[in-house]
């Protein structure tokens, strides 16, 4: 299965937008992978806290109600690898929505997991 994953990165990834990746696209990029790990710490977390559940409708159909470690890493790296790659195939005047969308949900799912004490 890994072998698949890398081989479609690498095909993806030919794939790009010839639209050239800035310093912005990259700094928002940063941003958007620092949300998303920040979102996958808080939800590992969610395993310690009793009566506490993943809500996301997204996440919770890939990770459970009480999502494991292992496969929080899993589900968290491989939406990294695709916030990327989504970025990398959208043309310049688009890459700066979905890299707000990115870093808008995920902020959002880091709050609602502080609000549950997995802070």
């Amino acid at each position: 299965m890994d072998k698949i994953i890398l081989i479609l990165v690498i095909m993806l990834s030919s794939c790009a937008h010839p639209d050239p990746w800035t310093k912005r696209d990259t700094a928002l990029q940063l941003i958007a992978t620092a949300t998303i790990i920040g979102d996958a710490i808080t939800t590992e977390r969610i395993q310690d806290v009793p009566n506490v559940y993943e809500a996301g409708p997204i996440a919770k159909e890939f990770l459970g109600p009480q999502p494991s470690t292992k496969d929080t890493i899993i589900y968290f790296s491989c939406a990294i690898v695709f916030s990327w790659l989504a970025a990398r195939l959208l043309p310049a005047k688009w890459r700066p929505y979905w890299q707000g969308w990115e870093i808008a949900a995920h902020s959002y799912a880091i709050k609602n997991n502080c609000d549950n004490g997995l802070c």
